[in-house]
C-alpha cells in the first residue's frame, strides 16, 4: 500500500506558556518553538479568554507594527460562538474614522473572513469562506488553526484554517493592514470603532502571533495542527480535482476500509459536468489512506486543478459538453471475493434535468437489450451496438464496418477512431471549452465522437479482484423499465450483501418508485424489485440495512422534511409501505442519509447507526443516531443523538462505516451542498473516526 500524508500540516508549537486569563502579556520569542519559521513575531500571546469583551493588546504590538507584508498566526476555539464576531482588530478608535479598520472575523455558521477598509483611500474589502471553522469534537471545543498572510509583493491576502487555504485574493489597489490610516488600537474578541466594541466575541484564543513578513507556503506548511480530522481526497491529489462530492465507505472482510467519491473538475456542480469516481482504501482502521485511483473516468475533458469561481456572476458556469460519472455505491460480493461498484453514466453534456426521461438509451431484439448509436449527420438512431461490438445499421440489418470496443471506443475496419480532448480555463469573464491538442480514443459518450449515444442517463458497473487496488472497465448494466423509459439513479452509499445468501441489493430511485437492482450471481445478471413511494419528483436516495436474515430496512430521503423508511420480509422481494422516522428533522427538499447495522450489542440490544443533518433549516446540524432494534417487531427505539459539531454548521451527503476496531468511520461534506452560497469549496469532505462510547453518552 502506498501510504501518503494526508495534508500539510499547519500550525505552531508552544512550550512553557503561563498567562493569566485575559491579561494582555507578550511572550519572548525564545519560549516557542517556531519549527522552521525563518522570523521571530512581533508579538505572542496567549489564554486570552473571550466573553463578550474586548482585551486591549495595543501597548504590546503598535510600536512594533512595521513595514507592508503581515502575518496572523492564531489558535482558537468558539463552540459557543456570537452570529458574528471578531477575533482581532486593528482600528482608528477615533470620532469619523469608524471605517478605518482591519478585522479578522467569524460567523456561527463557521465562516472565516477579513475585512480590510480604509475610507480616506477608499478602500473597502470582504473576503471569506464559508464552512471553515470546527466548533466542537466528541463534545469539546476544537482548537482552530488560522494563518492570515498580507502580501505586499504578490498583492494578495490568503486565509489558511486548518492546513486549508480558504481563500486568496488578488487586488489592484493593495493596503498593508499596518498602513490603514491612523490605528491606533489592537484589539483581541472585538475591533474599536469610534471608541466603542463591535462585533464582540466568545470563545478562546489559545495562542496568536504577528510577524512583520508574508510567511511562505512552506512555512505555512511546517506549523503543526491538532485537527479532529483527515482528508482522504484532497484538493490537487493524485485524482487533479479540486472539488469533491458524494462520499462512500465501506469496510470489507479483509478488514480493509475502502472509500469512494465524485472527484469533481467542473467546481462542486453535478453533472453536466467533468466527473470521474475515484478511490482509495486503508489498511489500518482508517489512520493512513492509499494514493486515490480512478474506479471510471472518461477522457474527452483533461483532468484539471481549477478553481471555480465563487462570484455571483461566475459560480453558475457549467462545464456543457464533457460526459460524466456521479454517485457511487459499494458492494463486497463474498462468493467470488470481488469488490462491486456502481455509478450513474451521463452523456456529454446530460445531467439529471436535461436527460432524456423517455429512453432508456436501448433497443429490445429478440429479448436482448442493444445499445443505440446515433451517427453524425443522422435525425435518428439508426444503429444498434450488437454481440462481439459489431455496430449494425438498423435499416438494412447488416453489420458496418464499425465496430464498439469494451471500453465503448469506436473502431473503423479494426482501427482505434480518435477525437481531439478539450481543456477549460476562464477567459474575459466566462468559461471556455477548447480543444488542447491531445488524441484521445473517441467514445460513444464523447460529444465530437462520430457515433453517440442517447442523451439520457445510465448505469454502470466495475468490479475489482483485488479490494480496490485496481478496477475494471466499467459495463452498462440494462435497461429496468423498459425502453421508453430513462435509467433509474443510484442510490451513493453502499449496496446490501445478504449474510445468509450470495444476494446483492443495490437501491435505485425514479419517479413514484424505489427500484433494487438484485442478483444471486455475484453481479454477472440483475433484475428489479419496485416499491412505490408517494413522491413523483423525490430524490429519493436510500440506503438499506439487514435487520435479521431476510428482513431490510430501507431509509431514505423524502419531500416531506422527514427521514422515510420500509421494510422487506423476503429478502428484498417485496416491500411494506413507506412509514416515517420521528425525532429527526431534514429541509423540504431532504438530503441523503448514510445507514448501517452495528455489530456489537449497544444497551443489550442489536443497533442501527443513522448519518443525517438534523435540521428544518438547511443541510447542517449533524448527526449520528443510534436505534435500538426490538426483536419483537423490528420497531427501531432513537435513543442516543450525537453531534457531529455545532447545530448551525453544514454537514450534507455523508458516509458511515463499522471499522475492523469497532470504531465508527464517518465521512461527510462539512458544508451544505444545497446553499447556492456555499458552492465550490475545496476541502470540505472530511474524514473522522469515532468510538461507540462518543455515540452513547
Amino acid at each position: 500500500m502506498n501510504k501518503r500524508g494526508l495534508y500539510s500540516k499547519l500550525g505552531i508549537s508552544v512550550v512553557g506558556i503561563s498567562l493569566l486569563m485575559g491579561v494582555p502579556t507578550l511572550i519572548h520569542a525564545n519560549e516557542l518553538n517556531y519549527g522552521q519559521l525563518s522570523i521571530s513575531p512581533i508579538f505572542q500571546g496567549g489564554s486570552y479568554q473571550l466573553n463578550n469583551k474586548s482585551i486591549d493588546i495595543s501597548p504590546l504590538l503598535l510600536d512594533k507594527l512595521s513595514g507592508e507584508s503581515q502575518t496572523v498566526v492564531m489558535k482558537f476555539k468558539a463552540d459557543k460562538p456570537n452570529s458574528l464576531q471578531a477575533l482581532f482588530g486593528l482600528s482608528n478608535s477615533k470620532a469619523g474614522f469608524k471605517n478605518n479598520y482591519f478585522s479578522i472575523f467569524m460567523r456561527d455558521s463557521g465562516e472565516i473572513g477579513v475585512e480590510i477598509r480604509d475610507a480616506q483611500k477608499g478602500i473597502n474589502y470582504l473576503f471569506s469562506r464559508p464552512a471553515s471553522l470546527w466548533g466542537k469534537h466528541k463534545g469539546q471545543a476544537v482548537e482552530n488553526t488560522l494563518v492570515f498572510v498580507s502580501d505586499s509583493k504578490d498583492k494578495t491576502y490568503t486565509m489558511y484554517v486548518n492546513g486549508i487555504e480558504v481563500f486568496s485574493e488578488t487586488v489592484d489597489t493593495f493596503l498593508p493592514i499596518s498602513n490603514i490610516n491612523g490605528i491606533d488600537k489592537a484589539t483581541l474578541g472585538a475591533v474599536n470603532r469610534e471608541g466603542k466594541e463591535h462585533y464582540l466575541a466568545k470563545g478562546s484564543i489559545d495562542e496568536i502571533s504577528l510577524f512583520n513578513k508574508a510567511i511562505s507556503d512552506q512555512e505555512v506548511s511546517n506549523i503543526p495542527l491538532s485537527n479532529p480530522f483527515q482528508l482522504i481526497f484532497q484538493s490537487g491529489d493524485s485524482t487533479q480535482a479540486n472539488y469533491f462530492r458524494i462520499p462512500t465507505l465501506y469496510t470489507l472482510s479483509s478488514g480493509r476500509v475502502l472509500s469512494s467519491i465524485d472527484a469533481r473538475y467542473g467546481g462542486t456542480h453535478d453533472s453536466k459536468s467533468k466527473i470521474n469516481i475515484a478511490t482509495s482504501y486503508s489498511d489500518d482502521n482508517g489512520k493512513t489512506w492509499s494514493e486515490p485511483i480512478f474506479a471510471m473516468k472518461f477522457n474527452d475533458y483533461e483532468e484539471q486543478l481549477v478553481y471555480w469561481p465563487r462570484d455571483n456572476k461566475l459560480k453558475n458556469s457549467q462545464i456543457s459538453g464533457s460526459a460524466s460519472f456521479i454517485d457511487s455505491s459499494i458492494v463486497e460480493d463474498k462468493k467470488s471475493g470481488k469488490t462491486i461498484l456502481l455509478a450513474d453514466v451521463m452523456p456529454a453534456g446530460i445531467g439529471n434535468n436535461n436527460a432524456n426521461k423517455a429512453d432508456s438509451g436501448f433497443k429490445e431484439i429478440n429479448g436482448y437489450y442493444y445499445l443505440k448509436l446515433k451517427k453524425n449527420g443522422d435525425n435518428d438512431f439508426r444503429y444498434t451496438v450488437r454481440e462481439n461490438g459489431v455496430v449494425y445499421d438498423e435499416t438494412t440489418n447488416k453489420p458496418t464496418n464499425y465496430t464498439i470496443s469494451d471500453k465503448y471506443e469506436v473502431l473503423e475496419g479494426g482501427k482505434s477512431l480518435t477525437v481531439e480532448q478539450y481543456s477549460v480555463d476562464f477567459d474575459s469573464g466566462s468559461l471556455r471549452e477548447r480543444h488542447n491538442g491531445k488524441q484521445v480514443p473517441m467514445n460513444v459518450f464523447y460529444k465530437d465522437s462520430l457515433f453517440k449515444v442517447t442523451p439520457t442517463n445510465y448505469i454502470a458497473m466495475t468490479t475489482s479482484q483485488n479490494r480496490g487496488e485496481s478496477w475494471e472497465q466499467f459495463k452498462l448494466l440494462p435497461p429496468f423499465l423498459g425502453e421508453k423509459h430513462n435509467g433509474t439513479y443510484l442510490c451513493p452509499g453502499q449496496g446490501l450483501a445478504l449474510k445468509s445468501s450470495n444476494r446483492l441489493i443495490f437501491a435505485t430511485y425514479t419517479s413514484g418508485e424505489l427500484t433494487y437492482l438484485i442478483s444471486d450471481d455475484s453481479g454477472q445478471t440483475w433484475k428489479k424489485s419496485s416499491a412505490s413511494i408517494p413522491f413523483k419528483n423525490a430524490t429519493a436516495e436510500a440506503q438499506m440495512v439487514e435487520l435479521r436474515d431476510g428482513v431490510i430496512r430501507t431509509f431514505f430521503r423524502t419531500t416531506t422534511g422527514k427521514i422515510a423508511y420500509m421494510t422487506s420480509r423476503d429478502s428484498g422481494e417485496t416491500w411494506s409501505e413507506v412509514s416515517y422516522i420521528d425525532g429527526i428533522q431534514q429541509t423540504s427538499y431532504g438530503t441523503q442519509v448514510s445507514a448501517i447495522k452495528y455489530s456489537q450489542l449497544i444497551d443489550g440490544k442489536e443497533a442501527v447507526i443513522l448519518s443525517t443533518p438534523n435540521s428544518r433549516s438547511g443541510r447542517k446540524g449533524g448527526q449520528l443516531v443510534v436505534g435500538l432494534v426490538n426483536k419483537e417487531d423490528d420497531s427501531i427505539d432513537w435513543r442516543y443523538h450525537y453531534d457531529i459539531d455545532l447545530p448551525s454548521y453544514g454537514y450534507a451527503y455523508s458516509a458511515i462505516t463499522e471499522l475492523p476496531n469497532h470504531h465508527i468511520g464517518v465521512l461527510f461534506e462539512k458544508y451544505d451542498s444545497w446553499s447556492r452560497n456555499e458552492l465550490h469549496l475545496s476541502n470540505v469532505v472530511q474524514y473522522i473516526d469515532l468510538e461507540i462510547n462518543d455515540l452513547t453518552k
